[in-house]
């Protein structure tokens, strides 16, 4: 008999990587000048501000805007990748890295913590996805979390890298994928699943991606 604590814990990390992979996609669109989709957006961010969760559902409430990342996660894992998909892994290579050590520095989590809840507090009077909030999640990664481990190289068009606006953006949602994937290894997932239990992890964003359709 399955355990149901470990399916409870299978399906938060699905969810988990599924905005992680939500997140480097993203990246990668607005580095190229694709529009974001909007409620995708505001689901990983509302992640970020989501510092003291119970449950998953606490974080990402609308699990049906990460099915994007849900099928990315799909794809990658039945050895489906292209080149163009090579940047995306590279990102989330980087993210997964990065949160490692973020998890292993109180204090840059206590930090981060707090700039956060100033950004909570912020959001009465701002929405969401309001540039200076979007600026606010980029000054959090800029300054807690890039200084942790090796930047993450973002490729696109060079002219739009230029432009401010597009590297808050880029940022912000460099610091949604590591909420992502510090939920995801709080949730018991490890790098080394997509090797030993590949076939697993597969079969339950199969899962996942079948229930999004569905619905």
């Amino acid at each position: 008999m399955t355990d149901k604590t470990s399916m409870t814990s299978r399906r938060s990390q699905t969810i988990a990587l599924s905005a992680m992979c939500q997140s480097a996609l993203m990246i990668q669109h607005v580095s190229k000048g694709t529009i974001l989709d909007k409620d995708s957006l505001m689901c990983l961010f509302n992640g970020v501000i989501a510092t003291d969760p119970q449950s998953v559902f606490d974080v990402y409430s609308s699990i049906e805007t990460l099915a994007d990342g849900a099928k990315l996660v799909q794809h990658q894992l039945s050895g489906n990748a292209t080149k163009k998909d090579v940047e995306v892994t590279r990102y989330l290579a980087g993210i997964m890295s990065i949160s490692k050590k973020l998890l292993k520095n109180p204090s840059a989590l206590g930090g981060l913590k707090e700039k956060l809840d100033e950004v909570q507090r912020r959001l009465t009077h701002f929405e969401l996805d309001d540039p200076s909030i979007i600026q606010n999640f980029a000054d959090c990664y800029s300054e807690i979390i890039s200084p942790l481990g090796q930047k993450i190289q973002v490729i696109g068009n060079p002219a739009l890298l230029k432009q401010t606006s597009v590297q808050h953006k880029v940022r912000a949602l460099l610091l949604s994928g590591v909420r992502a994937a510090v939920l995801w290894r709080q949730m018991g997932g490890k790098r080394r699943d997509f090797i030993f239990n590949r076939k697993t992890v597969l079969q339950d964003v199969i899962s996942f991606n079948q229930e999004l359709t569905s619905n």
